[in-house]
């Protein structure tokens, strides 16, 4: 279901809706209950500054919000604003199957780059994304990863990378400030692992990659053999 400022939809769109020019992030009710919906709420209220969009208020977000949880279901709720409008759509939650986090999944790196100025930000010119998703998945790999004008790693059509290496946890920074894998690295940090960033490119990539997302948690990319990788797996298993 879609609502547009709080109702629902059944005219047609604002036209802002059709150029990519909205913000949006994307967050998990569990049994009704948002998952970090403070953050994924900053997150937006900041990329729509950034990007000169008004921002309708945590309050307006809020009640969409809490429109969704009435359902008390797991569901994968999408928050957009735009200039004219905001906007909230749900579909049902579906994780990977249990066998992904235990034998790991794949990734097809493509050629596709990420925006130079706008690759930080979550905006509807999602092109780029939806291409290098296309290709993973002709290729039957999970994942389609994206690279910086420098050829760097730096995004996935749908998940957030980061690199798993001798005990330490590698932030691969670059595209979209993602939400769980900020949650990942703050989880490690507790959990008394190094945390580094680093610019690589795919033949750079020694070690184990993991994927950070909203609809996945953190899956890693072939089978983990650590198991302080397997207990950081663990936590974040939707």
């Amino acid at each position: 279901m879609t609502r547009i400022n709080g109702e629902p939809f059944d005219s047609g769109l604002p036209e802002a809706f059709w150029h990519g020019f909205f913000v949006f992030t994307t967050l998990r009710l569990e049994g009704g209950e948002p998952l970090w919906l403070p953050e994924h709420l900053e997150r937006l209220r900041l990329h729509a500054q950034a990007l000169g969009i008004a921002f309708p208020g945590f309050k307006a977000l809020e009640r969409e919000v809490e429109h969704h949880c009435q359902q008390r279901t797991d569901v994968l709720l999408r928050l957009v604003v735009a200039p004219e409008a905001y906007a909230s759509s749900a579909r049902p939650f579906v994780p990977p199957p249990e066998p992904d986090y235990a034998r790991g999944v794949q990734v097809h790196y493509t050629t596709l780059r990420v925006h130079p100025d706008l690759g930080r930000y979550k905006t509807g010119n999602y092109l780029p994304y939806r291409l290098a998703r296309r290709e993973a998945e002709r290729a039957g790999c999970f994942e389609g990863l994206l690279l910086s004008e420098q050829g760097h790693v730096v995004d996935g059509s749908r998940t957030s990378p980061l690199l798993w290496r001798d005990g330490e946890l590698w932030v691969l920074p670059g595209g979209v400030e993602g939400i769980t894998r900020q949650k990942v690295v703050e989880h490690a940090t507790q959990m008394g692992l190094p945390v580094f960033q680093a610019y690589l490119r795919p033949e750079e990539l020694e070690g184990q990659l993991l994927l950070a997302g909203t609809g996945v948690g953190l899956l890693p990319v072939g089978k983990p053999a650590d198991p302080l990788l397997e207990a950081l797996i663990a936590h974040f298993r939707p």
